[in-house]
């Protein structure tokens, strides 16, 4: 899968270009010096990535409102809800990547925000990034659904989204006696998917259709879960030319658990769930996002 179709090229692109204009609006104003150094750290912070959240969270909105890719304007909600989402994946990244995290100096082939700018930047980038988030949602056009859809991405990082499932991701590694797959199961399900539940459910809120609510709660579940366990056989199978970031065998993933071949079969037994659900959808771009988080080389 070297090459994105075209329309997940669009989708990626509408996505980037919005995410600039709205910056470009928000840094608009001249500032001091030390300022206005530092909206060159805001950009750096907010590039590249696959945007796969938002662009999951974009085809599940085009798919279940029937609506067409040529009728979305770059100020829509749904482009709003995208745009937070991908301000919180960047500063999710941004504080993973600390030397009090992961001490990551590289990702997508380039030094981390931190080892670029310095620390105390690359956590104010962080800051910047989580309140720009909801100054975003906070111009969603319906009131109680911008506080409902902030509500929601809130979730998706606090005590049980991704704040405690990094809490307990570090606190494993220093406890990898106490781990097992049920738990790596659990905190994978906070550190991961809730941030892709949030995604998908987001559309719902902008809908106000919950009839399949169950059937999309299950799917981002799945798809999460097989999000991680990739990540841990690239940790392994992958290399930094492939993958653009330092690669080594992380000793709390499924890998170091069971082992490549079984981390494998989970993968794929997931991946073939996740395919049910996604052909009840009537969307082969879901499919086509399902396969990719399977056969991703970064």
């Amino acid at each position: 899968m070297s090459k994105l179709p075209i329309w997940y090229s669009d989708y990626k692109e509408l996505i980037e270009s919005s995410i600039m204009k709205y910056l470009d609006m928000y840094l608009a104003l001249p500032m001091t010096p030390p300022l206005e150094e530092f909206k060159s750290v805001i950009r750096y912070s907010f590039r590249g990535w696959k945007k796969l959240r938002s662009i999951l969270a974009l085809e599940f909105y085009l798919a279940l409102s029937q609506k067409q890719f040529s009728e979305i304007r770059y100020d829509d909600d749904i482009i709003r809800v995208c745009i937070a989402l991908e301000a919180v994946h960047a500063y999710s990244l941004l504080h993973d990547d600390l030397p009090c995290m992961d001490n990551d100096e590289l990702r997508r082939w380039e030094l981390t925000t931190w080892k670029k700018f310095g620390e105390y930047k690359a956590v104010l980038a962080w800051d910047f990034l989580n309140t720009l988030c909801f100054e975003i949602l906070s111009d969603i056009k319906d009131a109680k659904v911008s506080r409902e859809i902030s509500k929601l991405i809130s979730h998706s990082v606090w005590f049980y989204g991704m704040i405690g499932g990094q809490i307990e991701d570090i606190f494993y590694e220093n406890n990898i006696h106490d781990l097992d797959t049920d738990i790596l199961r659990s905190l994978h399900g906070k550190k991961t998917g809730k941030l892709i539940e949030a995604s998908i459910l987001s559309w719902v809120t902008l809908s106000g259709d919950i009839s399949n609510y169950e059937v999309y709660k299950d799917f981002w579940k799945k798809l999460g879960l097989a999000f991680q366990v990739k990540d841990d056989l690239l940790d392994v199978e992958g290399t930094p030319e492939e993958t653009g970031k330092s690669v080594w065998w992380e000793k709390k993933g499924f890998v170091y658990l069971i082992w490549v071949d079984a981390a494998r079969k989970i993968l794929s037994d997931i991946i073939i769930e996740c395919h049910s659900i996604a052909h009840n959808l009537w969307s082969e771009k879901i499919d086509f996002i399902v396969d990719y988080i399977e056969n991703r080389k970064k």
